[in-house]
């Protein structure tokens, strides 16, 4: 111990630049000395410094470090422990994710010591972070509740970086919810407060793990897809995309990816959505970022199979979305589970399909999240057609009917599309061309924007042949 004391006095006299370069050598001898209070500032210097090289498994190995240390007080250690433990939360969020026990127990003692602090300002972003919690494990209606509470929290505070975050966080829980129309309102509301932000804001921004800026533009293009505005939609995870490469960051870089490989996959663009999936996967790889790199997989295989159809990718993807959910995750899975039960019926393999929509369904009215819950109902219509047998169309069609009436309830323009035209087609198969006719155009007709979208071209080519 004398020998480390020894040690760390020489580097603290003499060797100044390393102290700021690479304080981490002087947190070790000063813990090895026994003086944990000298220490402990040392490794939470070194974990800031690592985070902002993005290297996020060496700032959590320096962070827990410093939490150790504090342990070692004899008391006045609940500040610097909160700083320590804000530092690790947004790197556990990033390597480990918001559903690990790592991630929790550390937002729950951040929240503690918030409590027994009284006035911390990192209170209304810790409770944020609790609120990703409830999301990630399908806990949607309490998720949305929490956001909005902490909105309020962080405004009567006047933390500006907080209630981005919790605004834009609630956006995503109403789109998941099957709520679009409140979703834009809410989300726009974010983005309208992040421009507002100073530079030094914006950073704070990160403390929920992302850049809010790039996250709600994001969040944004799904929204406005489902909403029935693919090129606005692509244009803004084009936006994301491009804002998380001036970042550098590579999670934040990753989260921008995944989010634009979905929209393209929302769009039936399997080459874009394939790349971008790739890139999203390689990041996650290299860096460690548990949650992405399940999520890419899986699109990367649904869109490598739409690729190559000969590729026996699907029976990968299934197993991957077993173990994703089997951990616990919930986030997105109806979507997930539609975009893979629709390239399971694309290769006729309707039994493993129709298995596939029945869970996508229950977990639709098991977790609330149901923006997808019109297209679910939808591909099971189909399912039953490509099976066919007695009784199949009127089946089919109330099941057509009910999806098109929860799209239209949601406002959800794109889904109501493909629910109409999969209906008119029915009406056509039927022989009620003008039924047909007269279902699909005015559902068309109310786009202004996407027409070289597949769903669109799509429904034109219907109503071209209807007409004629």
């Amino acid at each position: 111990m004398q020998l480390h004391a020894a040690i760390a006095g020489a580097i603290e006299q003499s060797f100044a630049h390393l102290v700021q370069a690479e304080p981490e050598t002087l947190a070790y001898h000063l813990t090895e000395a026994g003086l944990p209070e000298k220490a402990a500032g040392y490794w939470l210097r070194a974990g800031k410094i690592a985070v902002a090289r993005y290297a996020n498994i060496e700032a959590i190995a320096h962070l827990r470090r410093g939490i150790e240390a504090v342990g070692g007080f004899a008391d006045g250690k609940d500040r610097l422990e909160l700083d320590l433990q804000f530092a690790l939360g947004p790197c556990l969020y990033a390597t480990q994710g918001p559903f690990s026990n790592a991630y929790a127990a550390t937002s729950t003692r951040a929240r503690e010591l918030c409590e027994r602090l009284g006035d911390a300002p990192e209170y209304p972003q810790v409770m944020q972070w609790l609120t990703s919690m409830h999301g990630v494990r399908g806990e949607m209606p309490e998720a949305l509740d929490a956001c909005m509470a902490v909105v309020g929290l962080a405004e009567a505070a006047g933390n500006r970086p907080a209630a981005v975050n919790a605004m834009r966080g609630a956006g995503l829980w109403l789109l998941l919810m099957g709520r679009p129309v409140e979703a834009r309102r809410m989300i726009e509301r974010s983005i309208a407060e992040f421009d507002m932000c100073d530079e030094a804001e914006r950073l704070a921004t990160r403390a929920a793990g992302h850049d809010a800026g790039l996250a709600g533009m994001a969040h944004m293009g799904w929204t406005l897809w489902v909403l029935g505005y693919p090129d606005m939609a692509r244009a803004s995870v084009g936006a994301a995309l491009q804002r998380a490469e001036a970042i550098g960051d590579p999670h934040n870089e990753a989260y921008a990816s995944h989010f634009a490989s979905v929209l393209h996959a929302f769009c039936r663009e399997p080459a874009v959505a394939h790349t971008l999936a790739e890139r999203c996967l390689a990041l996650s790889e290299e860096h460690g970022f548990v949650m992405r790199r399940n999520l890419s997989r899986v699109i990367r295989g649904i869109c490598a199979n739409q690729l190559d159809p000969s590729s026996d990718s699907l029976a990968t993807v299934s197993s991957e979305l077993a173990e994703y959910v089997g951990t616990g995750y919930q986030f997105l899975i109806t979507a997930l589970y539609a975009l893979l039960s629709q390239a399971l019926l694309a290769k006729q393999q309707v039994m493993p399909a129709r298995e596939i929509i029945s869970k996508g369904l229950a977990a639709a009215e098991q977790t609330s999240e149901r923006f997808f819950e019109a297209e679910l109902l939808r591909l099971k219509a189909r399912a039953l057609v490509i099976e066919g047998g007695f009784g199949v169309s009127t089946d089919a069609q109330e099941l057509l009917e009910e999806s098109l009436a929860i799209a239209q309830g949601q406002n959800a323009r794109s889904l109501e599309l493909r629910a109409a035209a999969d209906l008119s087609r029915l009406h056509r198969d039927q022989g009620r061309c003008a039924d047909a006719r007269d279902l699909l155009t005015p559902v068309y007709a109310w786009f202004t924007e996407g027409f070289d979208t597949q769903d669109l071209k799509e429904a034109k080519a219907l109503l071209d042949a209807l007409d004629a």
